[in-house]
Protein backbone atom coordinates (compact mmCIF):
# COMPACT_ATOMS: atom_id res chain seq x y z
CA UNK A 1 0.00 0.00 0.00
CA UNK A 2 2.78 2.11 1.26
CA UNK A 3 4.59 2.06 -2.41
CA UNK A 4 1.32 2.53 -4.53
CA UNK A 5 0.60 5.73 -2.60
CA UNK A 6 3.98 7.12 -3.23
CA UNK A 7 3.61 6.05 -6.94
CA UNK A 8 0.49 8.17 -6.87
CA UNK A 9 1.65 10.97 -5.04
CA UNK A 10 4.64 10.92 -7.67
CA UNK A 11 2.37 10.65 -10.81
CA UNK A 12 0.31 13.83 -9.41
CA UNK A 13 3.24 15.66 -9.14
CA UNK A 14 4.70 15.04 -12.01
CA UNK A 15 1.78 16.27 -13.57
CA UNK A 16 2.18 20.16 -11.72
CA UNK A 17 6.45 19.94 -11.41
CA UNK A 18 8.73 22.71 -13.16
CA UNK A 19 11.06 19.42 -14.63
CA UNK A 20 14.30 21.88 -13.81
CA UNK A 21 16.09 21.96 -10.69
CA UNK A 22 17.39 24.28 -7.92
CA UNK A 23 19.90 26.00 -5.75
CA UNK A 24 19.32 28.85 -3.04
CA UNK A 25 22.54 30.81 -4.31
CA UNK A 26 20.68 34.36 -5.45
CA UNK A 27 21.14 34.12 -8.94
CA UNK A 28 19.80 37.41 -10.79
CA UNK A 29 18.80 36.44 -14.31
CA UNK A 30 16.28 33.68 -15.88
CA UNK A 31 15.65 32.64 -19.55
CA UNK A 32 12.05 34.75 -20.44
CA UNK A 33 10.25 31.21 -21.29
CA UNK A 34 7.74 30.20 -18.71
CA UNK A 35 8.92 29.26 -15.12
CA UNK A 36 7.71 26.85 -12.75
CA UNK A 37 9.10 25.76 -9.60
CA UNK A 38 7.06 22.78 -6.95
CA UNK A 39 8.42 23.10 -3.87
CA UNK A 40 7.50 20.62 -0.79
CA UNK A 41 6.04 21.21 2.61
CA UNK A 42 5.57 18.64 5.25
CA UNK A 43 1.71 20.24 5.81
CA UNK A 44 -1.22 21.97 5.04
CA UNK A 45 -1.98 25.81 5.52
CA UNK A 46 -3.84 26.50 8.74
CA UNK A 47 -5.71 29.87 7.12
CA UNK A 48 -5.47 32.71 4.09
CA UNK A 49 -6.88 35.03 6.24
CA UNK A 50 -3.86 37.52 7.40
CA UNK A 51 -5.79 38.47 10.50
CA UNK A 52 -6.54 34.85 11.38
CA UNK A 53 -3.25 32.93 10.79
CA UNK A 54 -1.14 32.21 13.24
CA UNK A 55 1.75 29.41 11.53
CA UNK A 56 4.68 30.50 9.46
CA UNK A 57 3.61 28.18 6.68
CA UNK A 58 0.14 30.13 6.16
CA UNK A 59 2.78 33.27 7.11
CA UNK A 60 4.59 32.66 3.65
CA UNK A 61 1.94 31.79 1.49
CA UNK A 62 0.16 35.40 2.24
CA UNK A 63 3.23 37.05 1.67
CA UNK A 64 3.19 35.65 -1.65
CA UNK A 65 -0.38 37.02 -2.43
CA UNK A 66 -0.53 39.83 -0.41
CA UNK A 67 1.23 43.08 0.15
CA UNK A 68 1.60 45.08 3.14
CA UNK A 69 3.00 48.51 3.52
CA UNK A 70 7.02 47.44 3.87
CA UNK A 71 8.60 43.92 3.02
CA UNK A 72 11.56 42.49 3.58
CA UNK A 73 14.56 42.25 1.88
CA UNK A 74 16.97 39.17 1.27
CA UNK A 75 19.06 40.22 4.38
CA UNK A 76 15.56 40.53 6.59
CA UNK A 77 15.65 44.65 6.08
CA UNK A 78 12.15 46.10 6.14
CA UNK A 79 11.52 47.79 2.21
CA UNK A 80 8.66 49.41 0.57
CA UNK A 81 5.66 47.69 -0.96
CA UNK A 82 2.43 48.60 -1.00
CA UNK A 83 3.73 52.34 0.68
CA UNK A 84 5.79 54.27 -1.42
CA UNK A 85 7.79 56.23 1.49
CA UNK A 86 6.83 57.40 4.76
CA UNK A 87 7.28 60.54 6.47
CA UNK A 88 8.18 60.30 10.44
CA UNK A 89 6.84 63.01 12.64
CA UNK A 90 10.24 64.68 14.97
CA UNK A 91 8.86 63.29 18.35
CA UNK A 92 9.13 59.70 16.74
CA UNK A 93 5.63 58.57 16.90
CA UNK A 94 3.68 59.28 13.89
CA UNK A 95 4.37 57.82 11.03
CA UNK A 96 2.82 58.99 7.80
CA UNK A 97 2.61 56.27 4.54
CA UNK A 98 2.32 57.60 0.79
CA UNK A 99 0.67 54.64 -0.81
CA UNK A 100 1.30 53.80 -4.34
CA UNK A 101 -1.04 52.93 -7.11
CA UNK A 102 -2.00 49.35 -7.28
CA UNK A 103 -5.07 46.98 -7.36
CA UNK A 104 -6.74 44.26 -5.89
CA UNK A 105 -7.52 41.35 -8.21
CA UNK A 106 -10.94 42.25 -8.70
CA UNK A 107 -9.35 45.46 -10.48
CA UNK A 108 -10.36 47.51 -7.04
CA UNK A 109 -7.72 50.08 -5.83
CA UNK A 110 -5.76 49.68 -2.71
CA UNK A 111 -6.37 52.30 -0.62
CA UNK A 112 -5.64 53.55 2.84
CA UNK A 113 -8.93 52.52 4.40
CA UNK A 114 -8.13 48.74 3.27
CA UNK A 115 -5.10 49.11 6.18
CA UNK A 116 -7.34 50.95 8.41
CA UNK A 117 -10.21 47.99 8.07
CA UNK A 118 -7.25 45.11 8.59
CA UNK A 119 -5.66 46.55 11.46
CA UNK A 120 -9.40 47.30 13.32
CA UNK A 121 -10.15 43.40 12.20
CA UNK A 122 -7.19 42.56 13.68
CA UNK A 123 -7.69 43.89 17.32
CA UNK A 124 -11.64 44.01 17.29
CA UNK A 125 -12.67 41.29 19.66
CA UNK A 126 -15.16 39.95 17.56
CA UNK A 127 -12.50 38.83 15.15
CA UNK A 128 -10.77 36.27 17.79
CA UNK A 129 -6.91 36.76 16.04
CA UNK A 130 -4.78 34.99 18.13
CA UNK A 131 -2.15 37.78 16.62
CA UNK A 132 -4.46 40.45 18.38
CA UNK A 133 -1.68 41.91 20.92
CA UNK A 134 0.84 42.55 17.85
CA UNK A 135 -0.21 46.23 17.31
CA UNK A 136 -0.14 46.82 20.98
CA UNK A 137 3.38 44.75 21.10
CA UNK A 138 4.34 47.81 18.57
CA UNK A 139 2.54 50.64 20.85
CA UNK A 140 0.11 51.89 17.98
CA UNK A 141 -2.41 54.10 19.80
CA UNK A 142 -5.59 52.41 21.72
CA UNK A 143 -4.05 49.10 19.74
CA UNK A 144 -5.41 47.35 23.63
CA UNK A 145 -9.26 47.51 22.13
CA UNK A 146 -9.00 43.82 21.46
CA UNK A 147 -9.49 43.49 25.27
CA UNK A 148 -12.88 44.89 26.10
CA UNK A 149 -11.55 46.16 29.94
CA UNK A 150 -9.27 48.75 28.48
CA UNK A 151 -12.54 50.91 27.40
CA UNK A 152 -11.32 51.23 23.62
CA UNK A 153 -12.67 49.70 20.32
CA UNK A 154 -11.38 49.22 16.98
CA UNK A 155 -12.45 52.88 15.77
CA UNK A 156 -9.93 54.42 18.73
CA UNK A 157 -7.39 52.97 16.62
CA UNK A 158 -4.28 55.06 15.95
CA UNK A 159 -4.39 54.43 12.16
CA UNK A 160 -6.43 56.67 9.58
CA UNK A 161 -6.63 57.09 6.19
CA UNK A 162 -5.65 61.25 5.13
CA UNK A 163 -6.53 60.26 1.95
CA UNK A 164 -7.12 57.05 -0.47
CA UNK A 165 -3.06 57.40 -0.45
CA UNK A 166 -2.54 58.54 2.95
CA UNK A 167 -2.33 56.47 6.17
CA UNK A 168 -1.72 57.45 9.00
CA UNK A 169 -0.11 55.81 12.29
CA UNK A 170 0.51 57.13 15.89
CA UNK A 171 2.29 55.35 18.34
CA UNK A 172 2.52 55.96 21.97
CA UNK A 173 6.16 55.71 21.55
CA UNK A 174 8.91 55.99 19.68
CA UNK A 175 9.60 52.12 18.11
CA UNK A 176 12.57 51.22 16.51
CA UNK A 177 11.24 47.83 15.11
CA UNK A 178 7.84 49.30 14.10
CA UNK A 179 9.31 49.13 9.99
CA UNK A 180 9.66 45.43 10.70
CA UNK A 181 5.89 45.09 12.43
CA UNK A 182 4.37 46.39 9.26
CA UNK A 183 6.00 43.55 6.94
CA UNK A 184 4.32 40.97 9.13
CA UNK A 185 1.14 39.53 7.21
CA UNK A 186 -0.75 40.38 10.55
CA UNK A 187 -1.12 43.51 8.98
CA UNK A 188 -1.62 43.12 5.27
CA UNK A 189 -4.94 44.76 4.09
CA UNK A 190 -8.24 43.67 3.94
CA UNK A 191 -10.71 45.09 1.61
CA UNK A 192 -13.78 46.45 3.35
CA UNK A 193 -16.34 46.05 0.86
CA UNK A 194 -15.78 42.71 -0.77
CA UNK A 195 -14.98 41.42 2.96
CA UNK A 196 -18.46 41.97 4.05
CA UNK A 197 -19.49 40.89 0.82
CA UNK A 198 -18.33 37.29 1.97
CA UNK A 199 -18.86 37.37 5.49
CA UNK A 200 -17.83 34.50 7.07
CA UNK A 201 -16.74 33.05 4.36
CA UNK A 202 -13.65 35.41 3.49
CA UNK A 203 -10.56 33.45 2.72
CA UNK A 204 -12.32 29.49 3.11
CA UNK A 205 -12.00 29.20 -0.67
CA UNK A 206 -9.99 30.95 -3.57
CA UNK A 207 -13.37 33.04 -4.95
CA UNK A 208 -13.93 34.87 -1.15
CA UNK A 209 -9.91 35.96 -1.77
CA UNK A 210 -8.81 38.77 -3.11
CA UNK A 211 -5.00 39.22 -3.78
CA UNK A 212 -2.83 42.51 -3.58
CA UNK A 213 0.90 40.82 -3.55
CA UNK A 214 3.27 39.76 -6.50
CA UNK A 215 1.59 36.25 -6.90
CA UNK A 216 -2.45 35.10 -6.98
CA UNK A 217 -3.63 31.79 -5.59
CA UNK A 218 -4.59 29.83 -8.14
CA UNK A 219 -5.23 26.10 -6.63
CA UNK A 220 -5.79 25.20 -2.77
CA UNK A 221 -6.65 21.12 -2.76
CA UNK A 222 -6.86 20.08 0.94
CA UNK A 223 -4.11 17.86 2.17
CA UNK A 224 -2.44 17.94 -1.61
CA UNK A 225 -1.09 21.25 -2.01
CA UNK A 226 -1.35 24.93 -3.24
CA UNK A 227 -0.59 27.16 -6.23
CA UNK A 228 0.81 30.85 -7.17
CA UNK A 229 0.59 32.67 -10.03
CA UNK A 230 1.94 35.87 -11.58
CA UNK A 231 -0.59 38.77 -10.49
CA UNK A 232 -0.82 41.54 -12.90
CA UNK A 233 -2.26 43.33 -10.95
CA UNK A 234 0.80 44.04 -8.42
CA UNK A 235 2.41 47.42 -8.61
CA UNK A 236 5.90 45.83 -9.95
CA UNK A 237 4.56 43.60 -11.95
CA UNK A 238 6.49 44.93 -15.11
CA UNK A 239 9.89 43.91 -12.80
CA UNK A 240 8.39 40.02 -11.79
CA UNK A 241 7.08 39.28 -15.05
CA UNK A 242 10.11 37.51 -17.32
CA UNK A 243 12.16 38.14 -14.00
CA UNK A 244 10.77 35.39 -11.66
CA UNK A 245 9.09 32.12 -11.85
CA UNK A 246 5.74 32.39 -13.41
CA UNK A 247 4.26 29.66 -11.14
CA UNK A 248 5.13 28.46 -7.71
CA UNK A 249 3.49 25.27 -6.23
CA UNK A 250 3.73 23.99 -2.76
CA UNK A 251 3.05 20.18 -2.31
CA UNK A 252 2.41 18.53 0.62
CA UNK A 253 4.47 15.48 1.27
CA UNK A 254 4.61 14.56 4.94
CA UNK A 255 6.76 11.46 4.35
CA UNK A 256 10.44 12.40 4.06
CA UNK A 257 11.50 8.96 1.79
CA UNK A 258 8.47 9.83 -0.53
CA UNK A 259 9.41 13.39 -0.33
CA UNK A 260 13.20 12.57 -1.43
CA UNK A 261 11.81 10.36 -4.02
CA UNK A 262 10.10 12.78 -5.58
CA UNK A 263 13.05 15.01 -5.77
CA UNK A 264 15.01 12.68 -7.51
CA UNK A 265 12.69 11.98 -9.86
CA UNK A 266 12.94 15.82 -10.80
CA UNK A 267 9.34 15.99 -9.17
CA UNK A 268 10.23 18.24 -6.52
CA UNK A 269 12.93 21.84 -6.76
CA UNK A 270 13.23 21.70 -2.66
CA UNK A 271 12.87 19.15 -0.14
CA UNK A 272 13.28 19.38 3.78
CA UNK A 273 15.78 16.25 4.77
CA UNK A 274 15.10 14.28 8.10
CA UNK A 275 17.86 13.61 10.18
CA UNK A 276 18.17 10.53 9.02
CA UNK A 277 19.11 11.78 4.81
CA UNK A 278 21.60 13.96 5.92
CA UNK A 279 24.62 11.66 5.80
CA UNK A 280 23.59 10.28 2.55
CA UNK A 281 23.03 13.54 0.78
CA UNK A 282 25.42 15.84 2.36
CA UNK A 283 27.90 15.74 -0.92
CA UNK A 284 24.67 15.79 -3.29
CA UNK A 285 24.69 19.29 -5.39
CA UNK A 286 21.97 21.16 -3.77
CA UNK A 287 22.53 20.09 -0.45
CA UNK A 288 22.37 23.04 1.95
CA UNK A 289 22.37 23.44 5.94
CA UNK A 290 20.92 26.39 7.90
CA UNK A 291 19.94 27.48 11.33
CA UNK A 292 16.78 28.59 11.61
CA UNK A 293 14.76 30.88 13.70
CA UNK A 294 12.06 28.66 16.09
CA UNK A 295 13.00 27.86 19.32
CA UNK A 296 11.10 24.63 20.58
CA UNK A 297 10.30 24.66 23.80
CA UNK A 298 8.15 22.88 26.75
CA UNK A 299 5.65 24.68 27.57
CA UNK A 300 4.41 23.78 31.58
CA UNK A 301 0.76 24.52 32.54
CA UNK A 302 1.23 26.07 35.75
CA UNK A 303 -2.23 27.74 36.94
CA UNK A 304 -4.86 26.87 34.41
CA UNK A 305 -4.73 23.34 35.91
CA UNK A 306 -8.71 21.92 35.93
CA UNK A 307 -10.39 20.91 38.83
CA UNK A 308 -9.15 16.92 39.48
CA UNK A 309 -6.57 16.74 37.26
CA UNK A 310 -2.44 16.15 37.83
CA UNK A 311 -1.09 18.80 39.99
CA UNK A 312 2.67 17.90 39.19
CA UNK A 313 3.63 20.65 36.92
CA UNK A 314 2.63 23.42 39.42
CA UNK A 315 5.23 22.08 41.59
CA UNK A 316 8.28 23.65 41.05
CA UNK A 317 10.87 21.29 42.09
CA UNK A 318 8.69 18.79 39.20
CA UNK A 319 9.66 21.33 36.67
CA UNK A 320 13.36 21.78 37.92
CA UNK A 321 13.75 17.71 37.68
CA UNK A 322 12.26 18.24 34.23
CA UNK A 323 15.01 20.93 32.99
CA UNK A 324 18.12 19.21 34.06
CA UNK A 325 16.48 15.91 32.64
CA UNK A 326 16.93 16.91 29.18
CA UNK A 327 19.99 16.59 27.57
CA UNK A 328 19.59 19.30 24.67
CA UNK A 329 22.72 17.99 22.63
CA UNK A 330 21.59 14.32 22.47
CA UNK A 331 18.34 15.60 21.50
CA UNK A 332 19.93 17.61 18.62
CA UNK A 333 22.04 14.66 17.69
CA UNK A 334 18.69 12.59 17.15
CA UNK A 335 17.51 15.02 15.03
CA UNK A 336 20.67 15.49 13.35
CA UNK A 337 19.42 18.56 10.85
CA UNK A 338 21.97 21.43 12.13
CA UNK A 339 19.38 21.73 15.11
CA UNK A 340 21.09 23.09 18.23
CA UNK A 341 20.60 23.08 21.57
CA UNK A 342 18.43 26.26 23.05
CA UNK A 343 20.51 28.65 25.94
CA UNK A 344 17.32 30.19 26.43
CA UNK A 345 13.49 31.41 24.95
CA UNK A 346 15.66 33.85 22.76
CA UNK A 347 17.44 32.25 20.37
CA UNK A 348 20.91 32.62 18.51
CA UNK A 349 21.14 35.52 15.93
CA UNK A 350 17.74 37.29 16.20
CA UNK A 351 19.29 40.73 18.02
CA UNK A 352 21.93 42.45 18.70
CA UNK A 353 23.59 44.44 21.59
CA UNK A 354 22.60 48.57 21.12
CA UNK A 355 25.75 49.28 22.35
CA UNK A 356 28.31 46.46 21.54
CA UNK A 357 26.69 44.49 18.61
CA UNK A 358 26.69 41.10 20.72
CA UNK A 359 24.00 38.49 19.81
CA UNK A 360 21.66 38.42 22.81
CA UNK A 361 22.48 34.96 23.23
CA UNK A 362 26.62 36.04 23.87
CA UNK A 363 25.10 38.51 26.74
CA UNK A 364 22.58 36.66 28.58
CA UNK A 365 24.51 33.46 28.25
CA UNK A 366 23.09 29.50 27.82
CA UNK A 367 20.53 29.15 31.26
CA UNK A 368 20.08 25.63 30.62
CA UNK A 369 22.14 22.67 31.95
CA UNK A 370 21.79 18.74 31.81
CA UNK A 371 22.76 16.96 34.75
CA UNK A 372 21.09 13.86 35.46
CA UNK A 373 21.65 13.75 39.23
CA UNK A 374 20.39 17.56 40.15
CA UNK A 375 17.41 16.25 38.13
CA UNK A 376 17.01 13.01 39.98
CA UNK A 377 17.32 15.05 43.53
CA UNK A 378 14.42 17.58 42.27
CA UNK A 379 12.72 14.48 41.26
CA UNK A 380 12.95 13.11 45.08
CA UNK A 381 12.18 16.59 46.60
CA UNK A 382 8.95 17.02 44.31
CA UNK A 383 7.56 13.57 45.44
CA UNK A 384 8.22 13.90 48.93
CA UNK A 385 6.43 16.98 48.53
CA UNK A 386 3.73 16.11 46.45
CA UNK A 387 3.43 12.81 48.93
CA UNK A 388 3.26 10.36 45.89
CA UNK A 389 5.40 7.57 44.97
CA UNK A 390 5.23 8.39 41.02
CA UNK A 391 5.03 11.53 39.25
CA UNK A 392 3.48 10.95 35.45
CA UNK A 393 3.49 13.55 32.96
CA UNK A 394 1.37 13.48 28.98
CA UNK A 395 3.74 15.01 26.33
CA UNK A 396 1.32 16.81 24.17
CA UNK A 397 2.89 17.55 20.91
CA UNK A 398 2.09 17.67 16.83
CA UNK A 399 2.13 14.50 15.06
CA UNK A 400 1.70 16.71 10.98
CA UNK A 401 4.78 18.58 11.04
CA UNK A 402 7.40 16.29 10.42
CA UNK A 403 9.63 13.83 11.65
CA UNK A 404 11.94 16.36 13.66
CA UNK A 405 9.19 17.03 16.02
CA UNK A 406 8.27 13.91 16.50
CA UNK A 407 11.58 12.13 16.81
CA UNK A 408 12.04 15.66 19.44
CA UNK A 409 9.91 14.60 21.41
CA UNK A 410 10.02 10.99 22.11
CA UNK A 411 13.67 11.40 22.89
CA UNK A 412 12.76 13.74 25.48
CA UNK A 413 10.20 11.56 26.90
CA UNK A 414 12.96 8.51 27.32
CA UNK A 415 15.03 11.14 28.96
CA UNK A 416 12.25 12.24 31.52
CA UNK A 417 12.02 9.04 32.26
CA UNK A 418 15.53 8.39 32.91
CA UNK A 419 15.46 10.07 35.93
CA UNK A 420 11.96 8.49 37.02
CA UNK A 421 8.73 9.93 35.43
CA UNK A 422 5.98 8.24 34.33
CA UNK A 423 5.27 9.63 30.46
CA UNK A 424 2.45 9.77 28.26
CA UNK A 425 3.47 10.38 24.36
CA UNK A 426 0.26 12.01 23.53
CA UNK A 427 0.49 13.35 19.25
CA UNK A 428 -1.91 15.45 18.12
CA UNK A 429 -2.52 16.91 14.49
CA UNK A 430 -1.35 21.15 15.08
CA UNK A 431 -4.85 21.88 14.64
CA UNK A 432 -5.75 19.86 17.68
CA UNK A 433 -2.92 21.27 19.92
CA UNK A 434 -3.75 24.74 19.14
CA UNK A 435 -6.91 24.05 19.92
CA UNK A 436 -6.17 23.07 23.67
CA UNK A 437 -4.42 26.23 24.33
CA UNK A 438 -7.66 27.85 22.75
CA UNK A 439 -9.51 25.97 25.72
CA UNK A 440 -6.81 27.92 28.03
CA UNK A 441 -7.62 31.18 26.84
CA UNK A 442 -11.13 30.75 26.94
CA UNK A 443 -12.10 29.40 30.72
CA UNK A 444 -8.40 29.56 32.13
CA UNK A 445 -8.10 25.56 32.47
CA UNK A 446 -5.74 23.65 30.52
CA UNK A 447 -6.41 19.81 29.58
CA UNK A 448 -2.57 19.36 29.01
CA UNK A 449 0.47 18.85 31.48
CA UNK A 450 3.51 19.83 29.24
CA UNK A 451 3.25 20.53 25.43
CA UNK A 452 6.58 20.35 22.86
CA UNK A 453 5.93 23.54 20.98
CA UNK A 454 7.50 26.62 19.05
CA UNK A 455 8.00 30.34 18.32
CA UNK A 456 9.04 31.33 15.50
CA UNK A 457 9.90 35.51 16.04
CA UNK A 458 7.90 37.78 14.53
CA UNK A 459 10.38 40.56 14.31
CA UNK A 460 13.92 41.08 14.86
CA UNK A 461 13.93 41.82 18.95
CA UNK A 462 14.02 39.94 22.03
CA UNK A 463 10.33 41.17 22.89
CA UNK A 464 8.79 39.15 20.53
CA UNK A 465 10.22 36.29 22.77
CA UNK A 466 9.60 37.58 26.24
CA UNK A 467 5.69 39.27 25.72
CA UNK A 468 4.92 35.31 25.31
CA UNK A 469 4.83 35.50 29.10
CA UNK A 470 3.16 38.31 30.09
CA UNK A 471 0.77 37.50 32.96
CA UNK A 472 -1.62 39.32 31.41
CA UNK A 473 -0.76 37.58 27.77
CA UNK A 474 -4.06 36.26 27.12
CA UNK A 475 -3.07 34.86 23.90
CA UNK A 476 -0.35 33.34 23.93
CA UNK A 477 0.31 32.54 28.04
CA UNK A 478 -0.88 29.48 27.80
CA UNK A 479 0.58 27.78 31.09
CA UNK A 480 -0.94 30.67 32.86
CA UNK A 481 2.53 31.74 33.75
CA UNK A 482 2.34 34.64 36.57
CA UNK A 483 5.22 36.39 37.95
CA UNK A 484 5.77 39.84 39.81
CA UNK A 485 9.29 40.15 39.00
CA UNK A 486 9.12 38.77 35.48
CA UNK A 487 5.95 41.37 34.38
CA UNK A 488 8.34 43.90 36.79
CA UNK A 489 11.58 43.95 34.22
CA UNK A 490 9.61 43.84 31.11
CA UNK A 491 7.71 46.89 32.30
CA UNK A 492 11.06 48.71 32.47
CA UNK A 493 12.00 47.54 29.33
CA UNK A 494 8.75 48.35 27.20
CA UNK A 495 8.58 51.72 28.99
CA UNK A 496 8.74 54.73 26.81
CA UNK A 497 11.65 56.02 28.49
CA UNK A 498 13.45 53.57 28.80
CA UNK A 499 17.22 53.39 27.38
CA UNK A 500 17.97 51.24 24.40
CA UNK A 501 20.68 49.28 26.99
CA UNK A 502 18.60 48.97 29.86
CA UNK A 503 15.88 47.90 27.89
CA UNK A 504 18.23 44.87 26.38
CA UNK A 505 19.46 44.64 29.66
CA UNK A 506 15.90 43.98 32.00
CA UNK A 507 14.77 41.58 28.87
CA UNK A 508 17.97 39.83 30.23
CA UNK A 509 17.43 39.73 33.84
CA UNK A 510 13.20 38.88 33.07
CA UNK A 511 15.11 36.21 30.94
CA UNK A 512 16.39 34.45 34.14
CA UNK A 513 13.25 34.75 36.30
CA UNK A 514 11.77 32.74 33.43
CA UNK A 515 14.13 29.91 32.68
CA UNK A 516 16.55 29.59 36.07
CA UNK A 517 14.17 30.74 39.19
CA UNK A 518 10.56 29.41 37.75
CA UNK A 519 11.36 27.00 35.19
CA UNK A 520 8.20 28.35 33.39
CA UNK A 521 8.91 26.81 30.06
CA UNK A 522 11.73 24.60 29.28
CA UNK A 523 13.90 25.43 25.93
CA UNK A 524 15.19 22.73 24.27
CA UNK A 525 16.36 23.49 20.86
CA UNK A 526 16.57 25.81 17.98
CA UNK A 527 15.96 24.37 14.84
CA UNK A 528 18.08 23.06 12.04
CA UNK A 529 17.01 23.10 8.25
CA UNK A 530 18.64 20.15 6.28
CA UNK A 531 17.48 20.34 2.79
CA UNK A 532 17.44 19.24 -0.95
CA UNK A 533 17.83 22.44 -3.44
CA UNK A 534 17.11 22.21 -7.39
CA UNK A 535 20.67 23.67 -8.71
CA UNK A 536 18.82 25.24 -11.39
CA UNK A 537 16.80 27.39 -9.00
CA UNK A 538 17.71 30.15 -6.25
CA UNK A 539 15.99 32.89 -4.57
CA UNK A 540 14.14 31.06 -1.36
CA UNK A 541 15.06 33.69 1.07
CA UNK A 542 14.95 32.23 4.76
CA UNK A 543 14.77 34.91 7.81
CA UNK A 544 15.68 34.99 11.39
CA UNK A 545 13.05 36.70 11.74
CA UNK A 546 9.17 37.08 10.05
CA UNK A 547 8.42 34.81 7.56
CA UNK A 548 10.18 32.98 4.68
CA UNK A 549 10.05 34.49 1.54
CA UNK A 550 9.05 33.05 -1.85
CA UNK A 551 8.66 35.85 -4.38
CA UNK A 552 11.66 35.87 -5.97
CA UNK A 553 12.39 32.57 -7.28
CA UNK A 554 14.25 32.02 -10.30
CA UNK A 555 15.14 28.96 -12.19
CA UNK A 556 18.30 29.45 -14.75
Amino acid sequence: MKKLLALLVVLLLLAGCSGGTADNGGGDTADTGAKEVTLQVPADIMSMDPQLATDGQSFSAQNLCFAGLYQLDADGNPVPDVAESYDLSEDGCVYTFHLRETYWSNGDKVTADDFVYAWQRLTDPATASDYNWLLETANVLNSDCYDPESGHVPADLGIKAIDEATLEVTLTQPTGFFLQIVTFPSTFPCNRAFYESVGDQYCLKLDNILFNGPYKMVSWEQGYGYSFEMNDKYFDYENYNGKYCDKVNFRIVADTQSALMDYEAGNLDYVSLSGAQVKANEGVDGFQARLGSYNFYLLININYIAAGANQATANLNVRKAMAYAIDREDVCNTLNDGSIAAGGIVPYKLAANPETGADFREDAGNLLEFNQDKAKEFFEAAKAELGVEEISIDLLYSSDQGDPEINAATRIAAQLEEVGFTVTLNPQPKKSRLNVYQHVNDDKTANFEISLTRWGPDYGDPQTYMDLFWSTNTSNNNGGYMSDAYDGYLTVAEAAGTSAIDRWNAFIEAEKVLITEDCAVIPVYQNGGASLVNPNMSGIEFHSASVDVYRHLIVK
